[in-house]
């Protein structure tokens, strides 16, 4: 197959794009495929590391900014859709799969325009915007939650979200200190997860010797971060950005994140427990419906960010490395609610789309 794979901004959009790409590589190693992202998206840097060759287009976000950047990201927008239907006319693909993120319109727009097989993924149990957009017209909506579907009608399949290979052949590990912390809030970083952990350094201080940080902080507060856990002489390895991020996994004995859809998904794939902290302003509130599910399952435990700080963060740390039979627990609950073949179900439509149009 020759396939388009449009959208990111983050890596929850991007990463599932990824590994649908690797089963459609896996399928057949002749297949070609193309990424279409923004030029600021986090694809600009990830996905030329993965292999993959990208295209990108001059684009902007339409919600939470101001009247002036809107029109003139509007206008890009229109603009984007000229870009991409070169961008078709020079690639040839049998299919355009969009992945979500507003770098996903002007590429699916143009594939409605051109008549090629399209499909979508979802991985909210609230669409975003550009998928609202062009679920009307798509041939298949590949949705993580059954809750979705009434969103895209016949169009919907629930799939389960994409996990990159990696993190499914991740080996359970033995409890033992010192205790590995990873630690992130998104490709971005989080500034309340950052916070929360500088502030429980000092109740953690006597257990400083059981335990390690690996810490994802985003670009803004690394040196912050960096200091404080060099002041209060913790092992950390702190950093903007990871990109071996599944052997951060495969290290860690208990992760601290957002609960994003992609990133929940890698968890139960991986198998490990985590302490999850919705995004407060995610739209419709899908983090904490994320986190929520998890944790009625066991498979989590939940701090809503409201009642984030130190102290609830290092007792919570506290208390779950001191019990290993919980912490395994946890993970295996993880394990049980995952789906390891999404990405193989999302390529099947793909294919079932092509076959309509032939």
């Amino acid at each position: 197959m020759r396939v388009i794979i449009a959208g990111g901004g983050t890596g929850g959009h991007l990463f599932p794009g990824i590994a649908v790409a690797r089963e459609i590589q896996r399928r057949d190693a002749r297949s070609a495929i193309l990424f279409v992202g923004a030029e600021q998206g986090i694809e600009s840097r990830v996905v030329p590391k993965e292999g993959f060759e990208l295209r990108t287009l001059p684009l902007g976000g339409i919600k939470g900014v101001g009247f002036v950047r809107q029109a003139r990201n509007l206008m890009g927008m229109m603009s984007g859709v000229f870009r991409a239907r070169q961008i078709l006319r020079e690639f040839k693909p049998d299919a355009v799969i969009g992945v979500g993120g507003y770098a996903s319109f002007p590429m699916l727009m143009a594939a409605t325009m051109g008549g090629y097989p399209r499909v979508i993924m979802e991985q909210n149990a609230i669409p975003g915007l550009a998928n609202r957009v062009l679920g009307k017209w798509v041939n298949f909506a590949a949705v993580t939650d059954a809750r979705t579907q009434s969103y895209f009608g016949e169009r919907a399949v629930v799939t389960g979200n994409p996990i990159r290979p990696e993190f499914k052949s991740i080996a359970p590990k033995a409890h033992s200190a010192p205790y590995t912390i990873l630690i992130f809030g998104g490709s971005q970083g989080a500034q309340s997860i950052n916070r929360a952990v500088i502030d429980a350094l000092d109740l953690l201080k006597e257990s400083k010797d059981r335990l390690r940080f690996v810490h994802q902080t985003g670009e803004r507060q690394l040196e912050d971060v960096k200091r404080a856990y060099a002041d209060k002489g913790f092992q950390a390895d702190v950093r903007t950005f990871f990109n071996d991020f599944h052997e951060q996994y495969a290290s860690a004995d208990l992760i601290i994140s957002r609960s994003g859809a992609t990133t929940v998904a890698e968890i139960k794939a991986a198998g490990r427990a985590a302490i999850l902290i919705p995004f407060p302003f995610a739209t419709d509130d899908h983090q904490m419906k994320n986190a929520r599910a998890m944790a009625e399952e066991k498979a989590a435990v939940l701090i809503p960010n409201s009642d984030l700080n130190g102290r609830r963060l290092a007792g919570t740390i506290l208390e779950l490395i001191s019990d290993p039979e919980r912490l395994k627990e946890i993970e295996s609950n993880a394990r049980r609610i995952a789906i390891l073949d999404a990405e193989a179900r999302i390529v099947n439509l793909v294919e079932r789309a092509i076959g309509r149009h032939v």
